[in-house]
């Protein structure tokens, strides 16, 4: 699977433009919900709608915190 890693607001920018494109009704109200890890957004990238953004194919480990 192939994700953006970009800001908080690119991400989103993403996403408006699926969910407009894909003219979500319904249950089904936008493309997908931002991830934040280490200080970078990241967003599964829709298939037909191509990105200039930096795409990874995986997310980052999250290593569970010791108190």
């Amino acid at each position: 699977m192939n994700y953006i890693k970009g800001t908080e607001a690119e991400c989103l920018t993403y996403d408006a433009e699926v969910t407009a494109g894909e003219k979500y009704t319904g249950g089904t109200i936008r493309w997908a919900e931002p991830m934040e890890i280490d200080g970078y957004h990241y967003m599964t990238v829709h298939d037909r709608y191509p990105t200039t953004l930096t795409i990874v194919t995986e997310l980052p480990v999250i290593e569970d915190e010791i108190i």
